[in-house]
């Protein structure tokens, strides 16, 4: 995946996420593992929108630099904290604004490109949220999803910190998976669209 990006999306609006620090651990353990580029796209950092149905190039400010950086990338570890047993509004709004299917006489954002799913939570009840809120999310894009996913919960940082080594080592796996995937969909045809054209 050479001069490729792998992109972080951080769902969360909290400065202090521990959902970025998961998210982080993963890219850094892609990027050393891979020639591979790594950004972070911290929704707390951004100013977005509301998503009211219009085109992608019609945002402006940070909502328009938040979604050049998703088309930009050739693949995505996506990070969400888990509120009510789903993934964050501020991570719906903005997957709200990102267009499917046919674009720009191209594959939208997210079509065919390989996905690493992250969340995190106070606890362990939220843990499916990953396999039944955030994959078929993705799925609706077409987006191959890596086949694990990571959660951390509360109990698995200290001060801000990732300490469980665990969770550590399954994020590391994660990140590098995600490169894998994408590097065998770029190489194969194989993995082609996962859906209908629209």
């Amino acid at each position: 995946m050479a001069d490729r990006t792998l992109l972080g999306i951080v769902g969360s609006v909290s400065a202090d996420s521990r959902t970025r620090t998961a998210v982080e651990v993963a890219l850094d353990a892609a990027a050393r593992g891979h020639d591979v580029e790594t950004e972070v796209l911290h929704l707390a950092e951004y100013d977005l929108a509301t998503a009211d149905g219009r085109g992608i190039d019609d945002y402006e400010g940070d909502t328009a630099d938040a979604l050049d950086l998703i088309v930009d990338a050739d693949a995505y570890v996506v990070g969400t904290p888990v509120y009510r047993g789903s993934y964050s509004g501020a991570l719906k709004n903005l997957l709200d604004m990102v267009p499917r299917g046919e674009w720009q006489g191209d594959v939208a954002p997210f079509e065919n490109a390989a996905v690493g799913l992250v969340a995190t939570g106070a606890t362990d009840h939220h843990f499916l949220a990953v396999d039944q809120e955030l994959r078929p999310a993705f799925a609706f894009f077409g987006a191959h999803a890596v086949g694990g996913t990571t959660y951390a919960n509360g109990d698995d940082f200290d001060d801000g910190e990732l300490v469980d080594e665990g969770v550590r080592e399954r994020l590391a796996t994660l990140g590098e998976a995600t490169v894998e995937l994408a590097a065998a969909i770029r190489d194969s045809k194989a993995l082609g669209s996962l859906g209908p054209a629209i």
